[in-house]
């Protein structure tokens, strides 16, 4: 270990520990545009010069290495001079636009200029005005805005191992561009509008929708895929208006892929189911939730006095908390202890970068380990024979199937399930399985609730309730809760959080475990 000090504290860093580095552990801040922990350094932006005691020049903090008794100071005159240079020329053909700039209230150069800046500029020259570029189908360049940092265009060499930006031309004509692809396209292209310090790479989707200051950020996990990226879920009025990566150094770094970015848009164009619905007189029709339960557990009544009568489907995009919540049901009030997880097998293969990063093709799924952990059971042929069979045998006679996301049903299953005297199902919007339903209750997609899933890696990870979900829509502890009631039975936990507790106490691999000790980076498990 080697000692330095930074503006009179001591610190000690291994050796080749940047200045950049050493200060950030002891809680320095060195403003900065090019540097981003991920990325190879380059030093192009100049920000980050520090002084250093017997250095004839400043030093960029974020490429230096630590010396041992190395004396540094990042708030000098010297140091201050330089930062308001180093602004006052990449501010030289900035336009003054941040009232049309969808990076307003989140811009480091908007930042840095207050903070570090000078109030006026020295330049009275024209401006060099290039064109705004359409660089793909999801990322537009507005070329008077970018300081080119080329953190776009390392990450696409670095993380994406897919050079398709590139800086083209040479001295003051320097622009970022598609390099021989002509578009930006890669599965990982979303992630440029992210490391973008100011507001030159802007994300179509989100172009003049609303200003940074008016959305709400909710810490969740992605469920298009078994990896579990954490996210960010940015709203404004119950709309969800982006997808963002959340730091997780174990799950998925700095990163997430634009098929996860962008799954909220393939919800918002559902029709999403807005009341109960029956089946009356061989075809479904609005009901009121009170009609719906009372049918669902005089149903019950009927058919749960044979042991075993009542069985559970369960899609792999429900939580840990919702398949325990229908298996206890199920066990508990029907006196059944059957429930069965849905799983198809894919032939999509894995694309594993060097840099690390993963999408996991072959599991579509985003808790797959969850829902097999919770029911104790895990087969290949997951969706399963033994349903099936003993649907078609006439020894289930009811089933209830939790499906709130848009995970395609199998056929076979569609077809044994139509001969279930009584098939209740929890969906969100009339897919093919609530179609074939009895009873079909209105639930809400993992954006509009709390719980936990369990990665392929056995990282259970907690997602909070970023919306409110359509108004008579139900949470599936709702509908247990009030399902049970007209049984006779009092389902016990008010909440999800109460539900994981529960989850903890019965499964050792869960124990000491809380949605609080999980925080926002969760827990490995297996």
């Amino acid at each position: 270990m080697i000692t330095v000090t930074i503006d009179g504290i001591q610190v000690s860093v291994e050796p080749g520990t940047t200045i950049m580095q050493a200060a950030e552990k002891i809680g320095i801040f060195i403003p900065h545009y090019c540097y981003h922990q991920a990325l190879s350094i380059v030093g192009s932006c100049r920000l980050c010069l520090v002084t250093v005691e017997g250095s004839p020049k400043e030093v960029v903090a974020c490429g230096t290495p630590c010396t041992d008794k190395m004396i540094v100071y990042t708030q000098s005159e010297r140091v201050k001079r330089s930062r308001e240079i180093v602004l006052e020329f990449l501010l030289l053909n900035h336009p003054l636009d941040c009232p049309v700039c969808d990076k307003a209230g989140e811009c480091l150069l908007q930042d840095y200029s207050f903070a570090y800046g000078t109030p006026h500029s020295r330049f009275k020259e024209p401006k060099r005005v290039p064109p705004f570029k359409n660089l793909g189908p999801n990322i537009k360049l507005a070329t008077t805005r970018c300081i080119l940092c080329t953190r776009c265009v390392r990450f696409m060499n670095e993380i994406a191992n897919d050079a398709q930006l590139a800086v083209i031309n040479r001295g003051s004509q320097n622009e970022i561009d598609v390099a021989e692809t002509g578009t930006l396209d890669h599965p990982l292209a979303g992630n440029v509008v992210d490391i973008c310090p100011v507001g030159a790479l802007l994300d179509k989707n989100f172009i003049h929708r609303t200003r940074v200051w008016h959305l709400s950020h909710t810490s969740s996990v992605c469920a298009e895929c078994g990896s579990g990226c954490n996210v960010r879920i940015d709203s404004y009025k119950n709309e969800i208006f982006r997808i963002a990566p959340r730091f997780n150094e174990e799950v998925n770094s700095y990163w997430m892929c634009d098929t996860g970015r962008y799954a909220y848009k393939k919800y918002a164009v559902v029709n999403r189911l807005t009341n109960p619905l029956c089946k009356i007189n061989g075809a479904l029709k609005p009901v009121d939730w009170n009609t719906a339960l009372q049918m669902a557990a005089d149903g019950i009544k009927k058919y749960s006095e044979k042991q075993g009568a009542c069985a559970g489907l369960i899609t792999l995009g429900a939580s840990n908390e919702d398949t325990f919540l229908v298996k206890y049901f199920l066990e508990t009030v029907s006196r059944s202890n059957v429930a069965y997880g849905l799983y198809q097998l894919t032939t999509e293969e894995d694309i594993q970068f060097e840099s690390g990063f993963f999408i996991n093709n072959s599991d579509k799924y985003p808790n797959l380990n969850g829902v097999s952990f919770v029911l104790d059971f895990f087969e290949p042929d997951f969706y399963a024979k033994i349903l099936i069979s003993r649907i078609e045998s006439g020894e289930v006679s009811v089933v209830y199937c939790l499906h709130t996301d848009l995970l395609e049903i199998p056929q076979k299953v569609l077809d044994a399930l139509k001969k279930v005297p009584l098939l209740i199902v929890e969906d969100i919007t009339e897919s093919p399985l609530a179609q074939i339903a009895t009873i079909v209750l209105p639930g809400r997609i993992h954006y509009e609730k709390t719980g936990t899933f369990i990665n392929c890696e056995g990282q259970v990870q907690r997602f909070l309730q970023a919306v409110q979900g359509p108004k008579d829509s139900k949470t599936t502890l709702d509908i247990m809760k009030q399902l049970s009631e007209r049984l006779d039975y009092r389902i016990p936990w008010q909440s999800s959080a109460e539900v994981f507790v529960e989850l903890a106490k019965r499964y050792s691999e869960l124990s000491e475990c809380t949605y609080y000790t999980l925080g926002d980076a969760g827990k490995p498990i297996f």
